[in-house]
């Protein structure tokens, strides 16, 4: 299943999503890379990066992703959100490729988790 459109899958599909997986998804009329920090049942926590592309990459240099800031004129990331696994799956997302999850990409989570935060639809 990997590389294939979850929007066009089987239900069950979103249980195959990996923890330190990294999708493309559509982004308005663009896409956008991100990666999955956490899985929960109701729940896929992601990092969004701040690169979009005018067509979908079929690979990526992770190396190359960034978050950037708000000062970017250029745009920014997200270093966490959560969103409900319905809205991640609308989102179109293709796996593209995998690497550990660093503790300090963790951070924002633990501090949704701590504070029993919300969760974007």
């Amino acid at each position: 299943m990997i590389g294939m459109s979850l929007s066009h899958a089987p239900e069950n599909a979103l249980s195959e999503l990996r923890e330190g997986g990294y999708y493309s998804i559509r982004n308005g009329n663009a896409f956008s890379v991100v990666k999955i920090l956490k899985l929960e049942e109701e729940i896929v926590h992601v990092r969004i990066y701040k690169q979009k592309f005018s067509e979908r990459p079929a690979s990526i240099d992770i190396s190359r992703l960034t978050l950037g800031t708000i000062h970017d004129s250029d745009g920014f990331g997200m270093g966490h959100l959560p969103l409900r696994r319905k809205s991640f799956a609308a989102s179109d997302p293709v796996f593209l490729t995998h690497s550990e999850i660093k503790p300090e990409e963790l951070s924002g989570y633990d501090l949704w988790k701590d504070a029993d935060g919300g969760v974007w639809e």
